[in-house]
């Protein structure tokens, strides 16, 4: 259940949606029924905009952060060279979920930052989300608040149980013990403090954090797990369309 009653926290979320979508759009299959995939507007071929049971991926978790009393303030970012599309094509869903919708930038933590410049002084927690997780829960998203509150940074994750390859130039090198190791998911929430300290130390020629939860480890910052399963897909290739309707379908 989403939380029905006013929180004495605050948090504001960045639903990011700035991606190029690369590997969906190129993404090749058997599966002929893919070449079915239909998306919003007619130049809108990136995963946030593809029709998924009716509706863009993007409004799924969008629409149950909004629901929550305690979120106060939803930054969707999306690509430069959307922004004034979107906010023509989705202008009911903007005006109805008080949405602020700004352009990213060109790596993932450069459209995070551009958003966390404008969340509000009065706002205790950041929530960082994919737009291309649909299937997210309310039980998943109070459970890593929550936990958020506990520790000061929170993330969803699940355990790693294939058997794990390292693999140079298309050979197998090593074989990888898997104990102990997470696949990071979001629904990722930060003290609003510790996500802007973190962001203030980030160094642009280091290597690129691919989620902020690294960033924020590389600060120094303890990040908590809430262990969770796989239903919490991101959405990366057009197969993965097929699973998260069938997890959506079930959940009605």
């Amino acid at each position: 259940m989403s939380e029905l009653k006013e929180s004495t926290m605050t948090y504001a979320v960045i639903i990011a949606a700035a991606g190029q979508s690369r590997r969906f759009s190129n993404n090749t299959s058997n599966d002929t029924t893919l070449g079915q995939t239909e998306w919003f507007g007619d130049n809108a071929v990136k995963k946030p905009y593809v029709k998924l049971l009716g509706k863009p991926i993007w409004l799924y978790s969008t629409e149950k952060f909004a629901r929550r009393m305690d979120v106060k303030q939803i930054i969707l970012v999306v690509a430069p060279e959307d922004v004034s599309w979107f906010r023509d094509y989705f202008a009911v869903e903007i005006d109805k979920l008080l949405l602020m919708v700004i352009s990213g930038g060109s790596e993932r933590v450069d459209s995070v930052q551009k958003a966390l410049n404008i969340v509000r002084n009065n706002i205790d927690y950041v929530v960082v989300h994919d737009a291309a997780r649909p299937c997210v829960t309310d039980v998943q998203i109070n459970e890593v608040f929550k936990s958020a509150k506990q520790h000061g940074a929170a993330i969803l994750a699940t355990p790693i149980v294939g058997t794990i390859k390292l693999i140079e130039d298309g050979i197998i090198k090593s074989t990888i013990l898997r104990t102990g190791m997470w696949e990071a998911q979001t629904p990722q929430v930060f003290r609003r403090q510790i996500l802007i300290d973190s962001y203030s130390k980030r160094n642009i020629t280091d290597k690129i954090p691919t989620d902020d939860a690294e960033l924020v480890e590389q600060a120094g910052f303890n990040v908590s797990i809430v262990p969770t399963d796989k239903s919490n897909l991101k959405i990366t290739t057009q197969s993965d369309l097929k699973f998260a309707e069938a997890i959506l379908a079930n959940k009605k």
